[in-house]
């Protein structure tokens, strides 16, 4: 029974280990999407970006496939520590000097940080998508022909505001998206039974990391999460058998360095939205 048990936890402590693997990869992607918003093009890029990952039906399998990732690497990481807890059911009297690596006794702190986050971020990206909370939305030009003719006509000035160019120079008047709706104006304008708009992250995004509490709070959810990475890029390797004198410095010296350019990554759209903006 001691031996099952034995090849259980360690067959859950790879799995742990390729799943984030997995999740490190889709990171960088992430981060590296983010980053199209710093572009001067008024979220071109990043809105051309954010449609492809919405409509693509292959991403839409790789999105299904990314959250069961998500909610497996949580509820394994619980099942180990709490495996770990219930082997040490009682504290030491004599501080404990063990060789464990000071980043693996708080990898569970870190970890519900990282799922704050997470969560934080689902409510305020991902549920806009799913519908289950408000944000703000886009309409391209070519799908206004599906909106209720008779809202259009009544609400035309709205309608002519929303596509008109900033840019007096342009020379079409008339952008080809309007964006920055609310769901309001969206119903009011182009019909309650309207579908054909997406969520504009850009000026969401826009408006988060314009708030001050708000763009704290991100930086120091990032800044958990590098610290969660610093420990777990060396640990799923060291679980998948790189591990030993010679490896042992250079994969956490990459782990090291992996953390710092996604938080890097991550705090240098944040910050650059909030000042460019």
């Amino acid at each position: 029974m001691s031996k099952f048990l034995k090849m259980a936890s360690v067959t859950q402590k790879i799995t742990l280990a390729l799943l984030g693997i997995f999740l490190m990869l889709f990171l960088l992607l992430h981060a590296g999407i983010n980053l199209c918003m710093l572009r001067s093009d008024g979220g071109e890029w990043y809105r051309a970006a954010a449609h492809f990952m919405g409509t693509n039906y292959i991403v839409k399998v790789f999105e299904v496939i990314l959250f069961a990732t998500f909610i497996l690497h949580i509820l394994i990481a619980l099942v180990l520590q709490i495996q770990n807890w219930r082997a040490r059911p009682t504290r030491y009297k004599v501080t404990n000097k063990s060789k464990t690596h000071t980043g693996s006794k708080f990898m569970i702190y870190t970890g519900i940080l990282v799922f704050i986050f997470l969560c934080l971020h689902m409510m305020n990206f991902y549920f806009v998508k799913l519908g289950w909370a408000e944000g703000k939305y886009m309409v391209e030009a070519a799908d206004i022909r599906y909106a209720d003719p008779a809202s259009m006509q009544q609400h035309q000035d709205k309608l002519l505001a929303m596509f008109s160019n900033p840019d007096s120079l342009a020379v079409n008047p008339l952008k080809p998206v309007a964006d920055n709706i609310t769901k309001a104006d969206l119903e009011t304008v182009f019909g309650t039974g309207f579908t054909y708009y997406e969520p504009d992250f850009y000026n969401i995004a826009k408006e988060l990391f314009n708030n001050p509490v708000y763009l704290v709070i991100y930086l120091l959810l990032i800044l958990a999460l590098g610290i969660h990475l610093v420990h777990a890029f060396p640990s799923a390797f060291h679980t998948l058998g790189m591990n030993g004198p010679r490896v042992d410095k250079p994969v956490k010296c990459i782990g090291a360095l992996y953390a710092v350019v996604v938080v890097l990554m991550f705090w240098s759209v944040a910050v650059g939205m909030n000042l460019l903006y």
